[in-house]
C-alpha cells in the first residue's frame, strides 16, 4: 500500500468533517447533517460498517488492493474499544489507554502496524516482585504463580498444563469441532473448576485468571470458549504474562494511535458520527442506512462485536442471518472499567514492587503500573474492575467508588497510594457503541449450535471483529486479523 507523505498525513488529520466530507467520491455535494454526521446517498465499492481495529484494517487492506471503500463510524473518533485518555492537568501533557492496550509476542499484525507507522514500543514495567493477597494475607512474589501454598501451587501449576493440552484439541477455524466439543460446550468453566480442582487457593487463582482474561465470571463462560481462548492465544502462561507474554509492550503515545494513525491514512474514507441502523441487501447489491443517509455499495463488511452487530436490522432476514442473529443474540459482552490513580512519581518502585497485584478482595483485584514512558511523567497505577465487580462498581456513587479503589492501593503499595494527584476512570459497559468490553464471550451451547456462522459470510455481507478472529481473538491484534480477513473475502468474489 503507498503511504501519503508526512505533509499530506497531517493535511488529512487535520480536515474538518465537512472539508473531509467534500473529498469523498460517490457523495452529491457530501452533505453533513447539523451534528456533523453524513447526510444524503453515498455511493461505493464496499462500505465497512465500524472504525476499530478490524474495520481500519479491513477498509486499508481494500483501498491497497484499489477498491473504493467508506467507513462509517458512529462515534467522533477511531479506534472502537482502543481509547487513548489524557491526564488532568498539570500531567495534560500525557495520555494513558482507556481501553485495550497491551500487545506481546507472536501479535504480528501489531507490531508490523507499529513499524509501518512510524510508532514506537517500550516494554510494560515489570521489575521488581508482585504483590498478592488471598486469604487475608498479603505476599510480594515473582513469577506467574502467586500461591505460597504447596499444595495450591502445584494444583494450579497441574491444571494449567492440562488447560493448555486440552486448547490444542480445539480448531482455531472450528472449536465446535473439537473431538469433545459436546461436552466441554455444555459446562461453565466454574463446572470444570469445581470437578477439578480442590484446593481453595488454586480455584482462586483459575477464577481471577478467566475473569481478568475476558472480564466475565466463570459461571458465565463456556468451557470450550476459554480453551479457544488460551489455544488462540499460545496458551495460558503466555496470556497472563508480561514478559514474553500479552501484557509485554506498550505502544508510545498510547494504543489508540495505531487506529489514529489508519485513520489518517484512509482520509475522507471515514465518516465519524455515522451509526449505522439498517443493512438492505438485492440482487444489485447492499445498501447500509443511518439517520439521515444511506450508502450503496457492492459488498459490506460489519466490523464490530456480535452484541453491538445484533442491534442492527437485516433484509431480507433470510436463513443464514436468522442464524447469525441468534448467534449475535448469544454472545454478550464482558464488564469492564479501568480506574488509574496519578502520582507525582512511582513510588511502588522505590519498595521494589512493580505495580502487579492479584487479589481475592478489594476493588480493584489486578493492577499494572501504568506510567508513562516520557522523562518526567508522572506515577501512574492502574486497576482492573472486571466481571461482577465492574458491574457493582457502577452502581456506587463516584466518589464512594474512588474511595474504593484508593483504599485497595493503599493495602497494595502503602500510604503513599492514599492520596493521587488526579484520578480518571473509563467504563466501558457506558459505552453505548461498545455495551462492555474487552470483547465477547460465549455461554454454554452457544459455539455447538451456532459458531458455524461466525465467519461465514452471507450474500454480499462479510463479518468482522476480533471475536471471530482465529488467532489473538479477544485482542487487538486479532481484531486487525479479523479485518484483513473480511477483506480477503471480499477481493476473492
Amino acid at each position: 500500500m503507498s503511504h501519503p507523505t508526512p505533509s499530506r498525513r497531517r493535511l488529512l488529520g487535520g480536515l474538518t468533517a465537512s472539508a473531509a466530507a467534500a473529498m469523498l467520491p460517490g457523495a452529491p455535494g457530501a452533505a453533513r447533517a447539523a451534528d456533523g454526521g453524513p447526510s444524503g446517498q453515498y455511493d461505493t465499492e464496499v462500505v465497512v460498517v465500524g472504525g476499530g481495529y478490524s474495520g481500519l484494517a479491513a477498509a486499508r487492506a481494500l483501498v491497497a488492493a484499489g477498491k473504493q471503500v467508506l467507513l462509517l463510524e458512529a462515534r467522533d473518533r477511531p479506534g472502537g474499544r482502543c481509547f487513548n485518555q489524557r491526564l488532568p492537568a498539570p500531567y495534560d501533557r500525557y495520555v494513558v489507554e482507556g481501553g485495550a492496550e497491551f500487545i506481546g509476542p507472536t501479535q504480528d499484525r501489531m507490531y508490523q502496524l507499529v513499524q509501518q507507522l512510524g510508532l514506537q514500543t517500550y516494554a510494560t514495567y515489570n521489575t521488581g516482585k508482585l504483590v498478592n493477597i488471598m486469604g487475608g494475607r498479603r505476599t510480594t512474589y515473582s513469577g506467574v504463580l502467586p500461591l505460597a501454598n504447596l499444595l495450591a501451587a502445584g494444583e494450579a501449576g497441574i491444571a494449567i498444563v492440562k488447560l493448555e493440552s486440552l486448547a490444542n484439541q480445539v480448531p482455531l477455524d472450528a472449536p465446535w469441532a473439537a473431538p469433545k466439543a459436546a461436552e466441554w460446550d455444555a459446562i461453565t468453566v466454574q463446572t470444570w473448576v469445581d470437578r477439578n480442582i480442590f484446593t481453595a487457593d488454586a480455584k482462586n487463582l483459575l477464577r481471577a485468571a478467566v475473569i481478568s482474561l475476558l472480564s466475565a465470571e466463570p459461571r458465565d463462560v463456556s468451557f470450550l470458549h476459554l480453551l479457544l481462548y488460551i489455544r488462540a492465544g499460545g496458551g495460558l502462561t503466555s496470556l497472563l504474562s508480561v514478559g514474553g507474554g500479552a501484557q509485554q509492550d506498550r505502544i508510545v503515545g498510547g494504543s489508540q494511535q495505531i487506529a489514529i494513525g489508519m485513520a489518517r491514512e484512509l482520509g475522507s474514507r471515514v465518516l465519524y458520527k455515522a451509526p449505522v441502523h439498517a443493512v438492505t441487501q438485492d440482487a444489485a447489491g447492499i445498501e447500509v442506512a443511518g439517520e439521515g443517509f444511506k450508502v450503496r455499495a457492492q459488498r459490506a463488511i460489519v466490523a464490530m462485536s456480535p452484541a453491538q452487530a445484533a442491534r442492527l436490522t437485516y433484509a431480507p432476514l433470510d436463513g443464514p442471518l436468522q442464524a447469525r442473529m441468534q448467534l449475535m443474540q448469544r454472545v454478550p459482552m464482558g464488564s469492564i472499567m479501568k480506574v488509574q490513580a496519578v502520582y507525582d512519581r512511582p513510588f511502588w518502585r522505590d519498595d521494589g514492587l512493580n505495580g502487579q497485584v492479584t487479589s481475592d478482595v478489594y476493588l480493584p483485584k489486578v493492577t499494572f503500573d501504568n506510567t508513562p514512558p516520557e522523562a518526567g511523567a508522572p506515577g501512574v497505577l492502574l486497576g482492573f474492575l472486571d466481571g461482577q465487580d465492574a458491574r457493582d462498581a457502577v452502581l456506587l456513587a463516584p466518589a464512594e467508588r474512588k474511595r474504593q479503589v484508593i483504599e485497595a492501593f493503599v493495602a497494595y503499595f502503602g500510604a503513599k497510594a492514599a492520596s493521587p494527584r488526579a484520578y480518571v476512570e473509563m467504563n466501558w459497559q457506558a459505552e453505548n457503541y461498545s455495551l462492555g468490553g474487552p470483547t465477547g464471550h460465549f455461554p454454554p451451547g452457544v459455539l455447538t449450535a451456532y459458531g458455524p456462522t461466525l465467519r461465514a459470510p452471507i450474500g454480499r455481507l462479510h463479518w468482522a471483529g476480533t471475536e471471530t478472529a482465529t488467532v489473538w481473538t479477544g485482542y487487538m491484534d486479532g481484531a486487525v486479523r479479523s479485518g484483513e480477513r473480511a477483506a480477503q473475502e471480499v477481493l476473492a468474489r
